[in-house]
């Protein structure tokens, strides 16, 4: 099979081309070529501009490409302008993700079901100017496009939260940090949302797993995840373990916290259902006990990036805690 991978070289896109490589498939990967290539298997290494027309049609015509996964896809003319490009592509898979739960279509969808999502939902808690709905409504009409055309075949893919060595957007590194010695882990509203992570092997080895099950994936949406059901206490407690230290933690309620909680602060009771991925395409993710305990211990061990940026705000955070704590203590 010959597969190209739009945006492979960062995290589990990486992985992905790696999987693809070792099965014995044709792996091609279309970037800007900002990042070095050099840890990665053979693959052809196709330079260009995901907002360019041209140049996705440039590598659209250097193969006859039997897939295509879009890593880079955040609206429906990323997705529009792709179909197009590689309108002669047998399976076209979208990486959206898992907050377009946004747009279920009940108030209390829990879990989300693959077919909950409705895709001309205009909800009236809407915010067009937040980061996160924006987000959420690009990746939505991002699938909407894929939907509504007939030409390409395609599956989506939602993945929540990735979690494991080597993320770029450190996020759950923050909360990593913490646990050193120094002061309390603020945890907006006690930690007590519920969701589930996925560990970056387990998200490029679905892709692999929908490739190579084309017939039953075909024209179908996934939502991935973890088995467990876990909330944001749960993930620092076994972060904790996994390190074999006491957690030092500080329940805040979100309101008065702002944005001293951090990147997980805003984090919401998402559950999705991941049964169809598992019937469709055999989806087994790892425990998460195993991708917490290996994430923290190579975090402890092997990080190498700015403690100092994940650390710009711990002053503040020291700061508000003692006032907190003393605010607490005077009620009591």
């Amino acid at each position: 099979m010959r597969v190209l991978i739009l945006g492979g070289t960062q995290f589990f896109g990486k992985s992905i081309v790696r999987m693809l490589a070792d099965e014995g498939h044709t792996v091609g990967i279309f970037t800007r070529g900002i990042r070095s290539l050099e840890d990665l298997p053979a693959h052809q290494h196709i330079q260009g501009d995901r907002d360019s027309i041209d140049d996705l049609v440039r590598a659209a015509e250097t193969e006859n490409w039997d897939a295509v996964v879009d890593n880079i896809a955040f609206s429906a003319s990323h997705v529009r302008d792709a179909l197009k490009a590689f309108s002669k592509t047998s399976h076209y898979v979208l990486c959206s993700s898992v907050s377009v739960y946004r747009f279920a279509a009940a108030r209390f969808p829990w879990p989300i079901h693959d077919k909950s999502i409705l895709h001309d939902s205009k909800p009236a808690a809407e915010k067009p100017h937040d980061i996160h709905w924006k987000y959420a409504r690009g990746k939505l009409e991002a699938e909407r496009e894929c939907l509504r055309q007939k030409k390409v075949p395609w599956t989506i893919l939602r993945p929540p939260v990735v979690y494991a060595p080597h993320d770029p957007t450190q996020r759950c590194f923050c909360s990593l940090i913490r646990l050193r010695p120094g002061g309390p882990l603020l945890l907006a509203d006690g930690g007590v949302q519920s969701f589930r992570l996925l560990s970056s092997e387990d998200t490029a080895r679905a892709f692999v797993q929908v490739l190579n099950n084309r017939k039953k994936t075909l024209r179908k949406a996934y939502f991935l995840g973890q088995s467990e059901i876990i909330t944001l206490r749960d993930f620092v407690e076994e972060s904790a373990r996994a390190l074999g230290i006491m957690p030092d933690y500080m329940d805040v309620p979100f309101d008065v916290l702002g944005d001293l909680g951090g990147p997980w602060s805003t984090m919401v009771n998402v559950i999705p259902d991941i049964s169809a991925a598992r019937k469709d395409f055999g989806f087994a993710p790892t425990p998460f006990e195993q991708f917490a305990f290996e994430t923290a211990h190579w975090f402890r061990d092997h990080w190498k990036g700015d403690s100092r940026k994940l650390l710009e705000s711990r002053e503040r955070e020291l700061a508000f805690g003692s006032r907190w704590k003393k605010m607490v203590e005077s009620v009591v």
